[in-house]
This record gives C-alpha cells, sequence and structure tokens, in this order.
C-alpha cells in the first residue's frame, strides 16, 4: 500500500482531527450529557461496582476502546460518509440527517445480538448523538470519543450488574 492509499483511506473515514473540537459548545453538552443518562440509569437499574480486576480486563477494554473504534469506522465512516456522498445530509427529523438516522437505525438492530431488545433500542439515541457528531464535524474521530465515553460509563456503571465472565477477566 502506497502513502497515497493510506491517506484515500483516512480520507474516506474521515479520520482527521477537527479543528476547535473542544471549544465546540455542541461537543462539550455531549460529554457532559453522558454522566447525566449514566446517573439517571444507575437509579432505576440495580447495579453494584465492578472490581478493579474486571475494569483492568481485556473485556472491558475491548468495549470501552475497540468496539467504539471499529463500530464507528463502519457506521460513521463507511456507511453514514457514502450515504451522504449520495446526498442524504439534508435534514429529515430534528435538524438530524437521513444518513444519521437510517445509520442509526441499522446500528440499534446490529445491537439486537449483544443487548436485551430494550437496551438495543435504547442504542439508537446515543448512536442519533454520534451520527450527529459524524455530520457536523465532517469527521469520525468526535464520533469515536464520545464512543469511547459513552461505553465507559455504561459498562462501567450499568454493565457492572452483570457481572463479566471469567473469560473476560483473563
Amino acid at each position: 500500500m502506497t502513502r497515497a492509499d493510506f491517506h484515500r483511506i483516512l480520507d474516506r473515514l474521515r479520520l482527521c482531527w477537527p479543528p476547535k473540537l473542544y471549544e465546540s459548545r455542541v461537543f462539550l453538552l455531549c460529554l457532559v450529557a453522558a454522566p447525566l443518562a449514566w446517573a439517571i440509569m444507575r437509579w432505576t437499574v440495580p447495579v453494584h461496582s465492578m472490581s478493579l480486576v474486571q475494569i483492568w480486563s481485556l473485556g472491558f477494554a475491548s468495549v470501552v476502546i475497540w468496539y467504539p473504534l471499529w463500530e464507528e469506522l463502519l457506521f460513521r465512516g463507511l456507511l453514514q460518509g457514502e450515504l451522504i456522498e449520495r446526498g442524504w445530509i439534508r435534514p429529515w427529523v430534528c435538524g438530524l440527517s437521513g444518513a444519521n438516522i437510517s445509520v442509526s437505525l441499522l446500528f440499534t438492530v446490529f445491537h439486537l445480538w449483544s443487548h436485551s431488545p430494550i437496551w438495543a433500542v435504547l442504542v439508537f439515541f446515543p448512536s442519533l448523538v454520534f451520527g450527529h457528531l459524524r455530520d457536523r464535524f465532517d469527521s469520525t474521530i468526535p464520533s469515536i470519543l464520545m464512543h469511547m465515553w459513552y461505553n465507559s460509563g455504561y459498562f462501567f456503571f450499568i454493565s457492572s450488574s452483570q457481572p463479566f465472565t471469567q473469560s473476560d477477566i483473563q
């Protein structure tokens, strides 16, 4: 693979750092909204704290780092990017693009294999946030970072109600 090919792949996935990301009120609002959502879920769902062994496990690292990275590259980078190129960027509902809504629906269906139906449906709402960030910044970096942030709290506070298996800890 040549250097030009590598840069074409990065451009196709929109892996570029958006200028002034941390100065964006939208990005900061999304950061602040996550702990609020975690607190609401923690008060409504019985949970127990995770052990340090679970937090430092490969399973926890996978759901906080690797899954968000690959999911965002696939769903926001490739799929949403392709729909944007085909003109699905114009707002459909509440200022959200058709590309975002369509990819979020697919993202929700994708989560049915690993979540209960109600939790899979609830994935739709953060997915809209990630898609909005992709649209707003024309980059997958904000959606990747936000997905990692949301997953870290979800799996730390909420998923800890379902203890990791021995294979997750190793």
